[in-house]
């Protein structure tokens, strides 16, 4: 079975065409879909030029939106240079991933006592993660629906809003690493888990758990990438030497 295909930059000009106001917001959401998914890859540089004419806009917009994507740690710039993918970075990973587990205890612990109708739906799309054994897009979209349902009723938007943006942070990454291994790494044990603490009314271990959960990423993640920085011209985990 064949990972989902991705939106690529080549894919974006219709994109842009069919939505054009705002159409900084619009490339900026067009970008984001293509830097997640290695397209460009992590350190490479953007030509601006060649990059608004293949979108079929002026650079104002374009400029714009890779202002906006660096604000939010995807791509980077040097004077003189222009701007860089943002590189995959084993510091990254141990400054981004313990945000998530700790802002979704919180919201797990914040919210009303999930009820059955949400348990069982969660056990449902946790048996859709576990069939999404070979197709890292399906899995990673599984994963993080599981996760928006179990905080759906948090009821603090700017919480949730905040979880989102660190999310699609951890997503680059643990695409990036399934797409180079080629291993889909899935969290139908752990999730189950927290599940089965819910139903026994049990927070504070669904709370250890889903920690626990997010920890695994780290786990395979700092290994990864500390082998890719060590095998030169390797995938794109590597930082650019000025970094």
């Amino acid at each position: 079975m064949s990972p989902s295909r991705h939106p690529g930059v080549s894919d974006l000009r219709s994109r842009i065409e069919v939505a054009r106001a705002p159409i900084r917001g619009e490339v900026r959401r067009a970008l984001l879909a293509a830097l997640l998914h290695g397209d460009p890859a992590p350190g490479s540089s953007l030509n601006e030029p060649a990059l608004a004419t293949e979108l079929g806009i002026s650079r104002t917009p374009l400029r714009e939106a890779l202002l906006e994507l660096q604000t939010q740690g995807f791509v980077s710039s040097t004077p003189g240079r222009g701007f860089f993918v943002a590189p995959l970075t084993r510091r990254e990973v141990e400054e981004i991933y313990p945000m998530p587990w700790t802002f979704e205890g919180f919201a797990l612990r914040t919210a009303p006592v999930p009820t059955v109708n949400v348990l069982d739906e969660l056990e449902g799309i946790n048996q859709r993660l576990a069939g999404a054994q070979r197709d890292p897009e399906a899995a990673l979209g599984a994963d993080r629906r599981w996760h928006a349902k179990l905080l759906h009723d948090c009821g603090n938007a700017l919480l949730l809003e905040t979880i989102s943006a660190l999310k699609n942070r951890a997503f680059r990454y643990e695409f990036a690493y399934m797409r180079s291994s080629g291993r889909v790494i899935t969290s139908v044990t752990q999730h189950r888990d927290i599940v089965q603490a819910l139903r026994q009314d049990d927070r504070d271990t669904a709370v250890a758990r889903l920690e626990s959960n997010w920890r695994v990423s780290v786990d395979f993640l700092v290994p990864w990438l500390v082998a890719e920085r060590t095998q030169p011209g390797s995938g794109p985990a590597r930082e650019r030497p000025h970094e």
